[in-house]
């Protein structure tokens, strides 16, 4: 073909494309002009740094159709599911740091990217480097219910706890499941309610709610913390009493004490805590800051009066109501503090928390009954069994041990403070018995010792013996 005839026929050609509207380029290079009420595709991340452990919830935003998810490079990691508006992205394992570009794409061919930071993890924790902080079996003042767990990193590094379990924390033989992130020398508090929530006192960042959260207030776990494969880390408890923390007329936790490294349960490492921190109602507890070390030291409120008891009936088989305890004010004040109890658990002041003034020098009359009830002088107090289940007896303000007292079948037993709180009578219960203490030049004899009662004395509740 001549060189004029050439041009001509590519002027002809590109001239009929450009009138007969065939558009090729636009086919190749698809341009869509959004309608201006429609919403642009847009990408939520949870977090924009995580660890390869960790996986990361998405979610697609203003999205048309299906979204279908890719990464840059390609498939480095994966979604779950693969496809849709919300899914979990899946990290691989890295051996450094590294950066993945997401994208998202719907069918009206929209797209989104966000860039995610991938950090290696390392070796998964070992024994001692997380451990069991602070466990609030009580709850709050504001609510018993509302119980916490706090870990602790002693670690530099963080770890994701993918699918952590503590033994006996979501009820006695219950294990308690959770993951979650924990930074490098940081805490991971688990609590009963969300952050927020009006039945709560915690004022600090919840990292796992877990309505299942539920701690037996007798028996102390044990509570073993285990990693996803079943390992243990760390353990709190034997599965008996409690040594520490508070419930009643002041709440508080159990912490560990900052320098304990060891995993594993150790009495001498963990104490009631003292300190109220990010806590509204007054309750002794750390949850989300360091513990403080120091342990509660209970003390007689000032305006509280005190006891002793000087007589008492009890009888394991007879019915509620008939069983009682005498007591005398050695101080005068309010008798809103005192508590007289069997040592069963569930003994709570003697007038309800209601405030009532006893003066020094006067005696009461306590009956265990199925309601509060008082006139001033005779106080009835709800328990499910009457005194005899435990044998033993104790008058407190507060948390402070007044006075109190041991008896078997064989009758009252020779005591002191601690075998009254330490050992206590198990033996079979009594059938009955009623006692009073001696007195000597018209004075309360004031041991503990058994041959300070008199077995045969005849009952006279609310007189001087």
């Amino acid at each position: 073909m001549k060189p004029s005839l050439y041009i001509s026929a590519v002027h002809f050609f590109v001239g009929f494309l450009i009138f007969s509207g065939s558009g090729c380029t636009n086919i190749e290079n698809p341009t869509r002009e959004a309608e201006d009420d429609e919403e642009e595709l847009y990408i939520t991340a949870e977090k924009e740094e995580i660890l390869d452990t960790q996986p990361l919830s998405l979610e697609a935003e203003g999205e048309s159709g299906t979204v279908i998810w890719k990464t840059e490079p390609e498939r480095f990691g994966r979604f779950d599911p693969d496809t849709g508006a919300r899914v979990t992205y899946i990290p691989p394992d890295v051996d450094t740091k590294s950066i993945v570009t997401i994208v998202a794409r719907d069918d009206s061919g929209r797209s989104f990217s966000v860039a995610i930071t991938v950090t290696d993890e390392g070796p998964p924790p070992g024994p001692g480097d997380i451990l069991i902080n602070e466990i609030a079996w009580a709850g709050t003042a504001t609510s018993p219910y509302d119980e916490y767990l706090e870990i602790k990193n002693r670690s530099e590094r963080p770890f994701y706890l993918s699918l952590y379990s503590i033994d006996n924390a979501a009820g006695k033989g219950v294990p308690l499941l959770f993951s979650g992130r924990i930074e490098g020398f940081g805490l991971f508090l688990i609590a009963n309610y969300p952050e927020g929530s009006e039945k709560s006192a915690i004022l600090c960042r919840i990292d796992c709610a877990q309505q299942s959260l539920s701690f037996s207030n007798s028996t102390f776990g044990p509570f073993v913390l285990r990693n996803g494969s079943g390992d243990v880390l760390d353990t709190a408890g034997d599965g008996g009493d409690y040594t520490g923390g508070l419930t009643g007329d002041q709440t508080a936790s159990l912490s560990r004490y900052t320098h304990s490294e060891d995993p594993g349960w150790e009495e001498e490492f963990w104490y009631t805590e003292s300190a109220c921190i990010n806590l509204s109602d007054g309750t002794f507890g750390t949850p989300g800051a360091e513990n403080s070390d120091t342990p509660f030291e209970p003390s007689v409120p000032g305006d509280s009066a005190l006891a002793m008891i000087t007589e008492f009936r009890v009888d394991a088989h007879d019915e509620t109501g008939e069983d009682w305890v005498e007591l005398f004010i050695t101080r005068g004040g309010n008798l809103k503090y005192i508590v007289v109890t069997d040592l069963d658990g569930t003994d709570s002041s003697i007038t309800g928390g209601e405030d009532v003034q006893a003066e020094e020098g006067s005696h009461l009359v306590v009956v265990w009954s199925d309601s509060f009830e008082n006139d001033g002088t005779v106080f009835h107090i709800p328990d499910g069994r009457p005194p005899g289940t435990k044998d033993e007896l104790a008058v407190q303000s507060g948390p402070v041990f007044l006075d109190g007292l041991c008896y078997s079948v064989d009758g009252l037993l020779p005591n002191d403070y601690e075998f009254l709180c330490d050992e206590g009578w198990s033996g079979p219960p009594v059938e009955s018995l009623c006692a009073a203490r001696r007195t000597t030049n018209g004075a309360y004899v004031t041991d503990m010792a058994a041959q300070t009662w008199d077995p045969e004395a005849p009952p006279s509740p609310g007189m001087m013996n």
